[in-house]
């Protein structure tokens, strides 16, 4: 197949019903991989966290959509004498593909199997985890655009490598950009950055998501990160069962109040149940919610919230446990 990048692109499908933005990102990872410099130092440093196995990737090349034996992989980055299977999600989870005598088996498991290279999982935010041990040795890790495209904005790449940064953020790849002082001194006004608030949430409950199925001992997923400018405030919820509870509400939640920009854990229940749970808890009250509260400086963004977010989970989870 041609080695140019627009020959490879023409030769994805025309169909307008059918989105090749998987297809089309794959291929221009590879083509700037192997063209710019500045971008392809950026990418090894996204996927590659020990530095001894970064010094084997110096050079680099990338292939697109390489055939092993039972299978198509997305990406292989190769070294000197090394190599990485990357697989690319936007927005969709692993697929599994049945093979004989094995059953169905998740695609990153697969490619462990090949035994060609580590491997790499790229995707979008919100995309769960892949199906493996994340000890095993040939697994280099799950890894998200929205970082990649933190550190890109900071490279001085190409204008091909900058058309692709605009690309990623018209295509939801992008990095949150970190709450302002005005964002903060404008709390009040909070729909005017409602993007930003949601892109926030996203990324909080990708992190927390793992621990919150494992402590609250659910299978429910926390919805996307949505925006209400009824009561002005960024949310994603999630509904779980606990013993001795039908329903519980469980929110992650930035909104203005006082003056302030805050974000915290809102719980909702009936009012009943509520007091057995908040004897041990303390939160505040507000009708039949309640909630933990902490302040937005300036600068801050998801990554800072996170540890929060945690503890508040945390303490939840043993509120809910001495009380029922």
């Amino acid at each position: 197949m041609s080695d140019s990048l627009f020959s490879r692109l023409a030769s994805y499908s025309q169909n307008p019903n059918k989105k090749s933005i998987e297809n089309f990102t794959t291929e221009v990872l590879s083509y700037l991989i192997n063209h710019d410099p500045a971008f392809r130092r950026a990418f090894l440093r996204h996927i590659i966290v020990d530095r001894r196995i970064l010094r084997r990737f110096s050079p680099a090349t990338a292939q697109p959509q390489q055939s092993f034996d039972r299978g198509i992989v997305d990406l292989v980055v190769s070294g000197r004498h090394s190599s990485i299977l990357v697989e690319v999600k936007i927005a969709a989870a692993e697929t599994l593909t049945k093979i004989r005598g094995k059953g169905w088996v998740p695609q990153i498991k697969k490619y462990v199997a090949y035994r060609e290279g580590d491997v790499a999982y790229l995707t979008t935010r919100r995309v769960p985890p892949p199906e493996i041990d994340s000890r095993n040795p040939r697994f280099l890790g799950h890894f998200f655009f929205d970082d990649l495209h933190r550190r890109l904005i900071k490279a001085r790449l190409s204008v091909t490598g900058q058309l692709f940064v605009k690309f990623m953020e018209e295509n939801g790849m992008e990095s949150q950009e970190p709450f302002t002082s005005a964002d903060v001194r404008g709390a009040q006004h909070a729909f005017r950055f409602a993007r930003k608030c949601e892109t926030a949430i996203d990324e909080i409950v990708s992190e927390i998501q793992p621990w919150f199925k494992k402590w609250f001992h659910t299978r429910a997923d926390f919805t996307r990160g949505k925006f209400s400018p009824i009561v002005g405030s960024a949310y994603a919820y999630a509904n779980v069962r606990w013993r001795g509870l039908d329903n519980i509400e469980i929110s992650i939640c930035i909104w203005p109040e006082a003056g302030e920009l805050v974000f915290g854990v809102s719980v909702g229940v009936s009012r009943s149940n509520m007091k057995k749970v908040n004897r041990f808890l303390a939160w505040d009250e507000d009708n039949r919610d309640f909630y933990t509260r902490h302040p937005i400086s300036g600068q801050a963004d998801s990554k800072k919230m996170i540890p929060q977010i945690r503890k508040d989970l945390k303490q939840l989870r043993g509120g809910l446990s001495r009380a029922f």
